[in-house]
């Protein structure tokens, strides 16, 4: 094993750092042949393609945490919130077990933000994806990218035959 790949290094940068996550493994693959359907599609119908390939982009960032199950750690307050790995959701946690946004506090604006003690926090929690997660958030967003990729190329093939009329023989 190279050195750094129990740590989720993938070339120069970590995994959990969304611009590498994005550049390597299998999705960039799936993530531009789903693209050149989806622009293929749009462009028979609407005459231009740009905004589906950005709605694709953004479908897939708002989807991807969510694809497989998260780790969660929980922490003192004096500790802080932590958890090395792709970060899905943090905040506070309360003595009933209750979770909240963390607050925003800011020095240039006196009473701008609650204090964890304000609101009886008792702690810090956060749900990530650890560097064990990085090949099946990978495979799982491809499989699904393909999926579309095949959809929607068999929906922009109909939508031609329709147009263009069936072929003779």
């Amino acid at each position: 094993m190279p050195p750094g790949a129990q740590h989720g290094l993938v070339g120069a940068q970590q995994h959990r750092q969304a611009d590498a996550f994005s550049a390597n493994g299998t999705v960039p693959v799936a993530r531009a042949l789903a693209g050149l359907a989806v622009g293929a599609l749009t462009g028979l119908l609407l005459r231009r393609a740009a905004a589906a390939l950005g709605a694709l982009w953004a479908a897939v960032h708002a989807a991807l945490p969510h694809l497989w199950p998260v780790v969660t750690e929980t922490n003192r307050l004096e500790d802080g919130p932590t958890g090395p790995g792709i970060t899905v959701a943090q905040g506070l946690l309360t003595a009933d077990g209750d979770r909240l946004a963390a607050p925003r506090h800011s020095s240039v604006l006196e009473g701008c933000g609650s204090t964890p003690a304000d609101l009886d926090a008792v702690g810090f929690y956060r749900d990530f994806h650890p560097a064990g997660h990085y090949w099946p958030l990978q495979l799982v967003a491809s499989g699904l990218l393909l999926l579309v990729a095949v959809l929607v190329t068999l929906t922009a093939f109909r939508l031609l035959r329709r147009r263009t009329g069936k072929a003779a023989g």
